[in-house]
């Protein structure tokens, strides 16, 4: 079997503005890898993009990594990751390259999947049937308030989930905000508020697990400053609070609030970046994303180096069904899992492009997907409904 073709379909529709401590989405959009080969067979994948120009990430799927595939065998996934991530080293190695690498990636291991008639699942010796999860939600959006918050959480309660996740850290009234150099005042909170947010939804979640999230826009002394406070509000996940790079800032976060489990970093790539992390003592959880940390191979590796120094996994999930598809494979073969990211806002992308809906139990753990590959049976007219023209 050879590879004949490489490539992107962008897709992307429109919703209701949602927000997090730095931005605004009012669309949701994927980058879909479709990896052809001369048997007929076609390996699906997603570039996750975190809202950078689709094209800009499709250029790199079809212009600058595409072609260093064709005519090669799609079997030999380790040494097609190798030759991608090697041979653009001066322009890679993080960001949009390893997103796109991922994709790839992850149509490799669909197509191995359909070639051998087992689910990705199977072939990296997993053996969950099921992966439990929280809901992920409590975005700012117009409007929205306390009670907007409340009436969400309450839903997701009433679906079963016990566990759940906020945001948190839209501010201006603090030091060195990032939303003053942004620029932005849309549908900002007080840092009371959002103390306030805070105290209601634990009460909403009760015994389950909170875990905020502030998408890195605290600064080290405001991260220290909080941490205590939130151990005493019943926080028990602290999500990406501050920027990776600042890895002696999450070292004593995590060394100083024991009662907090500093979780990250979806942002971040690559298993030798996660190991330094690791080894440092910067994460308390390990939390890559399956389409932006460079694959279904890195990940796993990532779950070795997670492994190796006593640390859990959570696996970020925030794009579309080909996504969530995905990182349900991978979840079923990682060791020490905890719940995984299950978003539970509005999008199309992830609800509407599969022939069979996602299913999970009573207590939303999901069912993993047990067709070939990703498991999951596209349909393509939905898809073509959201194409980019």
């Amino acid at each position: 079997m050879k590879i004949t073709a490489v490539r992107g379909l962008p897709l992307r529709c429109a919703c209701e503005p949602i927000s997090d401590a730095l931005s605004t989405s009012r669309a949701r959009q994927a980058l879909l890898v479709l990896l052809d080969t001369d048997t007929g067979l076609q390996g699906i994948g997603e570039a996750f993009t975190y809202g950078a120009p689709l094209a800009v990430m499709q250029y790199l799927v079809e212009n600058t990594l595409g072609p260093k595939l064709l005519g090669r065998d799609p079997a030999d996934i380790d040494g097609l990751w190798q030759t991608l991530y090697i041979s653009t080293l001066a322009s890679g190695r993080r960001s949009m390259t390893l997103g796109a690498i991922s994709g790839i990636d992850m149509a490799l291991w669909d197509l191995k999947g359909k070639c051998e008639h087992k689910p990705i699942a199977a072939l990296l010796g997993g053996e969950r049937d099921r992966i439990p999860s929280y809901a992920s939600g409590g975005f700012y959006a117009h409007g929205k308030g306390l009670d907007g918050l409340r009436r969400e959480l309450e839903g997701y309660m009433r679906m079963g989930y016990t566990d759940a996740k906020i945001k948190i850290g839209r501010n201006l009234d603090r030091p060195h905000a990032p939303l003053k150099v942004l620029g932005i005042t849309e549908d900002t909170v007080t840092v009371e508020e959002d103390w306030q947010r805070i105290r209601a939804a634990k009460a909403i979640v009760g015994e389950g697990n909170l875990a905020v999230d502030t998408n890195a826009s605290w600064d080290r002394a405001t991260a220290l400053e909080n941490a205590p406070r939130l151990v005493e509000a019943g926080v028990g996940w602290l999500e990406e609070p501050i920027p990776f790079e600042d890895m002696q800032g999450l070292t004593l976060l995590c060394r100083s609030n024991p009662g907090l489990k500093i979780v990250g970093c979806e942002t971040q790539q690559g298993a030798g970046n996660f190991t330094t992390m690791l080894d440092v003592g910067a994460l308390d959880v390990v939390q890559p994303d399956v389409g932006w940390a460079g694959g279904i191979s890195e990940c796993v590796r990532i779950g070795a180096a997670a492994q190796a120094h006593g640390r859990p996994i959570s696996l970020h999930c925030f794009g579309s069904a080909v996504l969530f598809a995905a990182s349900l494979q991978v979840a079923a073969a990682l060791p020490g899992l905890l719940p995984m990211e299950s978003e539970e806002n509005p999008n199309p992308l992830k609800s509407a492009l599969t022939k069979a809906p996602f299913t999970a139990d009573e207590k939303m753990a999901w069912y993993v997907p047990q067709g070939d590959g990703l498991g999951i049976d596209l349909d393509w007219d939905a898809v073509e409904k959201f194409v980019v023209k």
